[in-house]
């Protein structure tokens, strides 16, 4: 991995010497004001299981919360980190333009807000998070915060959130008595510039196998001729070279999302309704391909072999979602039940990316714009090749419902989920529809101090998986030790299956302050 340059090295230190002086109150110079300093160092190891490389990781997370009078708070929290599944990477800091980001070390503004409350009002203003929905997992209707995707599964699903700049006011309105609501709150949110999540580079551990599953195409004579309208039988063989590039996103004023959530308690319901319209924060991109030819000869059946080597791209694309949707949670018996619902419109959804690449797509093109490319080809010149979107919009109706209860100390949970379809288009990568059953089980042992869980998630149409047990050991009030193993399984052509060769053995050691 090399000596990391000193800037990463020291916003490392500088915490690590934090953590040794533990949860402090740091008085502020000329005022009676004091600031809360907590955080954590928190160390990675995946051990190599003949998969993908994924290096020894160290990040530290300093908190900083300070009250400048009883209405107003400010809060800071910085991440630095040196090493983990990045590769080819250089010393910088993440910033919220680009998608594709590998910087190691590296300095991350994780939250920077001010937050006033007066009376019933609360406003808070700078880089943000949001958790909305009840679900475990992913829950449907939580799109207001992009996730860093670099290590998707092992690290904690909130903690691999983004801070976004975002203005957020909620307002807590009287009890309803006569309607037995109760708890009221509305909360309106406004996000001026859209911030995508950070994906994995093409070389690295959790890059998808399925938008890079192939460095070499081949097409016979049968399959180009008729499509070309060439005069003799052609074949051509495609070298693919594959890279990954960003594009800013647009920065109008409607480029950002506008968020609303409306909530409360019916009873013994916890309920909310939500509604989001903005850039999508999951993953997006667009497919940018060119051949150009490189050689060819005649064989001797009197056909002709093209070589032609293909530049593709995967580019950082903007989409504008809307989401409408709700949950609840209750207590049924000793079950805590919750349910949620999403329906969105306009979503941007993972193409299963060789279609894209076959004849069929080919021959669907215009014939103009086939003659063109064929054209350019024989001429020895470049040609771009619109193999259509890889990300299609579709509409779609997410939706799931999830129960735990505590047996004799062990905490099962059950949950499904399932992404339907509302709309005619090509096959995506997620099945039509997408059934997943999500479960866990977690005991505690030695006087809390000792956890053992498993979960796990089984997608049934195209049966892909993860299992994921671990052991979770808590020494005194400072340090939390981790040992599991994550398994993979299914198709290359599923969401969860393309990953089936990151199997990994994972170590990690944490010390909070």
């Amino acid at each position: 991995m090399g000596r990391p340059p000193r800037g990463g090295a020291v916003a490392i230190v500088v915490v690590a010497l934090a953590a040794r002086a533990a949860a402090v109150e740091l008085p502020v110079p000329g005022t009676a004001a004091r600031v809360d300093a907590s955080g954590y160092i928190d160390g990675l190891a995946v051990p190599e299981l003949g998969g993908p490389t994924q290096r020894p990781q160290l990040l530290g997370l300093l908190r900083l919360d300070g009250r400048v009078t009883r209405a107003l708070r400010l809060h800071l929290s910085l991440i630095s980190r040196v090493g983990g599944p990045f590769e080819g990477a250089h010393a910088g800091i993440m910033d919220f333009d680009h998608e594709f980001q590998n910087h190691s070390p590296s300095g991350e503004l994780n939250e920077a807000y001010a937050e006033y409350v007066q009376g019933d009002l609360q406003l808070r203003a700078g880089v943000q998070k949001f958790a909305w929905g009840k679900l475990d997992g992913a829950p449907p209707t939580d799109v207001l915060t992009p996730r860093d995707l670099h290590d998707p599964i092992v690290r904690d699903y909130e903690e691999g959130k983004i801070g976004i700049p975002a203005l957020q006011a909620t307002y807590f309105l009287p009890a309803l008595p006569s309607l037995d609501l109760s708890e009221l709150r509305a909360t309106l949110v406004y996000v001026p510039i859209a911030v995508p999540p950070r994906l994995a580079l093409t070389q690295e551990r959790w890059f998808p196998p399925s938008v890079n599953a192939t460095s070499l195409i081949r097409f016979s004579a049968a399959e180009v001729t008729p499509v070309f309208d060439l005069p003799i039988p052609t074949a051509v063989r495609v070298p693919v070279d594959f890279h990954t590039l960003n594009k800013r996103p647009p920065r109008a004023f409607d480029d950002g999302a506008i968020a609303f959530r409306f909530g409360g308690t019916w009873r013994t319901v916890d309920w909310d309704v939500y509604h989001y319209s903005g850039a999508e924060t999951a993953p997006d991109a667009d497919l940018l391909v060119s051949v150009k030819t490189s050689r060819s000869f005649v064989d001797s059946r009197g056909i002709l072999h093209l070589v032609a080597p293909a530049d593709v791209h995967l580019r950082q694309a903007h989409d504008t979602i809307h989401m409408t949707g709700a949950d609840w949670a209750t207590a049924i018996g000793g079950a805590t039940v919750r349910a949620e619902l999403a329906w969105f419109v306009d979503r941007p959804y993972l193409r299963i990316t060789s279609d894209l690449f076959s004849p069929q797509a080919l021959a669907a093109l215009p014939r103009a714009e086939r003659m063109r490319i064929r054209d350019r080809v024989l001429a020895g010149k470049r040609a771009n090749v619109p193999l259509g979107d890889l990300f299609t919009d579709r509409d779609s109706m997410e939706w799931g419902i999830g129960a735990d209860y505590l047996v004799a100390d062990f905490l099962p949970l059950l949950q499904v989920n399932q992404i339907v379809f509302l709309d005619e288009g090509p096959e995506q990568l997620y099945s039509d529809p997408e059934t997943r059953l999500v479960a866990s089980v977690r005991r505690r042992f030695l006087q809390d101090t000792l956890e053992a869980e498993v979960r796990g998630v089984y997608a049934i149409e195209r049966a892909a998986w993860t299992i994921f047990p671990r052991i979770t050991y808590r020494y005194g009030d400072h340090w939390r030790l981790r040992f599991g193993y994550l398994g993979i399984g299914g198709p290359l052509e599923s969401y969860i299956g393309q990953f089936h060769r990151n199997d990994e053995f994972v170590l990690e050691a944490r010390y909070s302050f």
